[in-house]
């Protein structure tokens, strides 16, 4: 029997938090699409895995964060997951708690979009 949607995006938070970029190389699509708005330092557009990898690299020299999904909710080929992120800033250990959600769109057992929405006014204050 074939992962759900939601069942897949569940084991990608779970990479996410142990560092297992195998398992998300795995789980998404070779030409993946990412967004995230460019008012972010990290933000922009970003495309297949080698844009994924540039995207979370620039996430992580900002951020040292940690998503506590709230809900993840099965939209067919969708899954909107609405949570908070939480951590620190790279440069100025400054601590920040700002709801998020990611609109995640798969086919095929894989992710093939990532749109990722920040609180980006109290995200921006945080980097400040």
């Amino acid at each position: 029997m074939a992962e759900s949607n939601v069942e897949i995006i569940r084991r990608v938070y779970d990479a996410f938090v142990t560092r297992d970029f195998a398992v998300i190389a795995e789980l998404f699509d070779p030409e993946i699409e990412i967004f995230q708005s460019d008012a972010l330092p990290w933000g922009g557009n970003f495309k297949g895995h080698e844009g994924a990898v540039t995207f979370f690299t620039t996430l992580l020299q900002h951020i040292d964060s940690q998503v506590t999904a709230e809900r993840l909710i099965d939209a067919g080929d969708h899954v909107v997951e609405v949570g908070r992120t939480a951590g620190r800033t790279v440069g100025t250990q400054t601590p920040f708690d700002v709801p998020e959600f990611h609109v995640w769109q798969l086919r095929g057992g894989k992710v093939i979009r990532l749109e990722s929405y920040i609180d980006n006014p109290a995200m921006l204050a945080a980097l400040a």
